[in-house]
């Protein structure tokens, strides 16, 4: 995970505070010295052992991998989250773990398969429609909480350590992610169905994303229709406005076609007119990093089904809930190293938007420069070295 991401277990001393259960042996010594509920000899704010995950423990892991597509370890860590944070609630129905473990189980599982059924809501001894509100009120407190679990290296540190990763995989320097734009399918409200068609003929709804080499997710905004041009979601982002003022410093994130002109993102040289080794070598690093959308992406729905086709919705707000609370499920299982449920299918790149083929509707690109020196300085090889065509 990259260095800022490690951040995120501590997630916050008063979160944990009054909630401090089991803390899962099978995390690595690195992620057990930064667990807020490390401490073993503290044991006034510990839920009794009568009702520690009477629920999950009914559970081999077998069925759990198979149903919820997260390890044990993974589940209890969420299970205990989301009850320290529905203990605040003095509205709920129940404050007990039991409770809690039925409504998480069930949301989980909703996002891992795309349905609830019968069939496991008696098995976690929980009525059909109190799931279905389950997984409203889960998904929505996930995505609240992804500012605690999606983190961006802003540190001068974090951001060197992210850079030292991607220059050893493709020789590019100072590259601290890979921006992508994350389509799910939806069913688009009666007369806007134009808007969410995008540039592989099909409705969708789509979200920016940043991750790193290792596949954690580090930034996560702006839900807009699936036709909507890449580069202008990029230019109206809190994360792409950061990098417009060099709040990150002289450093890059990597993106695709769709992305041409814009600032600090390192697209694939596409003027048939450069014909350089450089940019031959350049170009061909990029694809070696960028093909990581594929699988990151294709990670994402392999895990959670729910994303395959999230159907008929009422804003693009509820989508959002559905894409953030899956992010912040797959960077708490990326931390618990838990394996996919399947192969992974890899999700089709996106071909630019028509709007890309004009540069002169694209806005000045004011690293043009700055890119070109990078690109001969670290590609540009003597002519005595072996070409890489």
């Amino acid at each position: 995970m990259s260095s800022a991401g490690a951040l995120w277990f501590a997630v916050q001393d008063d979160v944990f505070s009054s909630a401090c259960i089991d803390t899962p042996a099978a995390i690595d010594s690195e992620t057990r010295d930064k667990h807020p509920c490390q401490s073993s000899t503290s044991t006034s704010n510990v839920t009794s052992d009568s009702e520690r995950h009477s629920l999950l423990d009914r559970f081999d892991d077998s069925f759990l991998l198979q149903n919820f597509h997260l390890s044990r370890q993974c589940l209890r860590f969420i299970i205990d989250y989301m009850h320290s944070r529905l203990k605040k609630d003095t509205f709920a129905k129940s404050n007990s773990l039991m409770y809690t473990e039925a409504r998480s189980l069930a949301a989980v599982y909703f996002h891992a398969n795309g349905s609830l059924t019968n069939r496991i809501t008696e098995r976690l001894e929980i009525d059909l429609k109190e799931a279905r509100e389950a997984v409203k009120t889960l998904t929505k407190l996930l995505s609240d909480t992804s500012p605690d679990f999606i983190t961006f290296p802003s540190s001068y540190n974090d951001r060197m350590g992210a850079a030292h990763v991607f220059k050893n995989v493709s020789g590019i320097p100072h590259v601290v992610g890979v921006l992508g734009y994350f389509h799910v399918q939806v069913t688009p409200p009666p007369g806007q169905e134009q808007m969410f068609v995008n540039t592989l003929g099909y409705h969708s709804a789509m979200m920016q994303v940043i991750f790193d080499l290792d596949g954690n997710i580090l930034s996560l905004e702006q839900c807009c229709p699936g036709g909507t041009p890449e580069h202008s979601v990029w230019a109206s982002t809190v994360i792409g406005k950061q990098f417009t003022t060099f709040q990150h410093g002289h450093s890059w994130v990597l993106g695709g076609r769709g992305l041409f002109g814009g600032g600090h993102v390192l697209t694939p040289i596409m003027d048939p007119s450069i014909k350089t080794k450089a940019v031959k070598r350049f170009n061909k690093a990029h694809a070696l990093v960028y093909c990581h959308v594929q699988r990151v992406f294709g990670a994402l729905k392999s895990r959670f089904q729910c994303l395959r086709d999230i159907g008929s919705f009422q804003t693009l707000k509820s989508v959002a809930y559905t894409i953030k609370a899956c992010c912040v499920l797959h960077n708490i299982s990326k931390k618990f190293s838990v394996p996919l449920p399947c192969d992974c299918i890899l999700e089709p790149i996106h071909p630019p938007s028509s709007a890309v083929t004009s540069a002169a509707e694209l806005p000045y690109d004011y690293m043009e420069d700055t890119k070109n020196e990078m690109i001969e300085m670290f590609f540009g090889l003597a002519e005595g070295h072996e070409d890489d065509d």
